[in-house]
């Protein structure tokens, strides 16, 4: 095997090549688990890719919202545990009316907190993992970016499946990464998205369940039985 000292100079190779490690931000809530789940599997293969990179969690509207975005999380769970009430909710602010009010409230009443918020961070990269954390993040971002004459590229993973909010949608992000053609046909539609900036990722798994689905393959095939016996 390798020395320690080969490792580290291997890793050292690997990150000027790459561009060095990162300081990525995502911003997301305890809104149920999948988008806290989904951002520390990508912070893992930010790591992978680009060894030494940090990141950190960021929830814009519990720490820096007004009424009502600093009731996010309450609010969720109250609405989690009356399902009516949420898909009245849903569907009520599942449009692009709503969009705009939200969109418009939330940028005069706490963009200039969740600037400083996340300048504070110093990140290379924000990734929102969060349908409310789009536009008002995007627009701080650009302005951190403009002040400190340095691009932070803003990336938008949607951890839905089959379906999505419209705040999932901001066309100026750099890329949009959806789990299925029915998001990316919904982004293109109501997000008015181009072709050019939505990916067809998947959801974001920890990289454990990667490499045992690696391993198993086909699990149809007789080595993926076998696997699947073990």
């Amino acid at each position: 095997g390798r020395t320690p000292a080969e490792i580290a100079a291997a890793e050292a190779l690997l990150i000027e090549r790459r561009g060095g490690p990162l300081k990525v931000l995502f911003l997301s809530a305890d809104t149920g688990g999948g988008h806290r789940a989904s951002a520390e599997s990508l912070a893992k293969s930010f790591q992978m890719h680009y060894p030494g990179t940090t990141y950190d969690l960021l929830d814009v509207w519990t720490d820096h919202g007004v009424w009502p975005y600093y009731k996010l999380v309450p609010s969720y769970k109250h609405l989690a545990s009356h399902p009516r009430q949420w898909r009245w909710f849903y569907h009520l602010s599942n449009n692009y009316l709503y969009e705009l009010v939200y969109d418009f409230h939330s940028w005069i009443t706490c963009e200039r907190r969740i600037r400083r918020r996340i300048q504070s961070y110093q990140p290379d990269v924000v990734v929102s993992v969060h349908p409310t954390m789009n536009n008002v993040p995007l627009i701080a971002t650009r302005k951190v970016s403009k002040a400190e004459n340095r691009h932070i590229p803003f990336f938008t993973v949607v951890t839905d499946f089959g379906s999505a909010h419209t705040t999932w949608f901001q066309r100026k992000v750099e890329k949009i990464f959806v789990a299925s053609d029915r998001l990316a046909k919904l982004a293109r539609r109501r997000g008015r998205i181009t072709k050019d900036k939505l990916v067809m990722s998947g959801l974001p798994i920890r990289h454990d369940f990667a490499v045992q689905a690696e391993r198993l393959g086909d699990r149809t095939a007789v080595d993926g039985r076998s696997y699947q016996a073990e």
